[in-house]
């Protein structure tokens, strides 16, 4: 009988989905979901079957399981050192990858404005993309390749500071020429106590070197560089 017991326990907890990211504060993990619905991951109290907050498939085009399943390096949850925010970084589309942002309001977990919602920090990338365009003589409407856009939030400064790189790419033909334009940034998005935000800090990422970055930003831009390398070496 305790070795049925025991086995049946053991079967229950193999089954429980493990946590992918725990909050600093242990209390919220980021999870699959429940058996039979993995296409799901949730919040949920640590420790605890009960679920928080679903982040649903159907919310993103493409299916957020196959996004998963493609790139799990591009699903995952940057906490807020406070624990009552954080960013959920995911690829809903094969060239496209965002970022949704939630607060916790008592025990519930809402969803913040999206970073499609403010100019501020996709009219940057448009304006440099153009350039980069102008200078390669390129038509405005020109054929080529789908741009991949790419918005990560990289890490929290502090509880109410985060800090996103955005790049976006088009490869294009030149003649018989193959030729990527690209442009990328890092924003500082600043958070006010009822979860809206603004841009504090825009600045494009240089061709070459690290001129004009910040601390963090110098920092961050070295890991980056670091996790392409490692990619393109697989």
């Amino acid at each position: 009988m305790f070795l049925l017991v025991a086995t049946s326990a053991f079967a229950e907890e193999q089954d429980k989905p493990q946590a992918r990211s725990v909050s600093p504060d242990g209390k919220w993990e980021f999870r699959g979901g429940a058996a039979g619905e993995q296409e799901d991951f949730v919040i949920a109290k640590a420790g605890s079957d009960e679920t928080s907050l679903v982040l649903s498939e159907e919310e993103y085009a493409d299916g957020l399981a196959e996004a998963l399943g493609r790139a799990p390096g591009y699903a995952n949850i940057v906490w807020a050192p406070d624990s009552k925010r954080f960013a959920f970084n995911l690829q809903p589309g094969k060239a496209y990858q965002t970022a949704q942002f939630y607060q916790l309001d008592g025990d519930t977990w809402r969803k913040l404005d999206s970073l499609e919602s403010n100019t501020a920090t996709f009219a940057p990338l448009e304006r440099s993309m153009a350039k980069q365009k102008k200078k390669l003589k390129l038509p405005r409407e020109d054929s080529g390749w789908p741009i991949m856009t790419s918005w990560q939030v990289r890490k929290w400064i502090d509880s109410s500071t985060a800090l996103l790189y955005a790049r976006k790419v088009k490869t294009v033909e030149i003649g018989d020429e193959t030729e990527a334009v690209s442009v990328s940034f890092f924003f500082t998005l600043k958070f006010d106590p009822a979860g809206n935000w603004k841009v504090t800090r825009t600045f494009e990422v240089p061709e070459k070197g690290v001129g004009g970055l910040n601390a963090e930003e110098r920092k961050e831009i070295n890991r980056i560089e670091n996790e392409d390398r490692e990619l393109r070496s697989k």
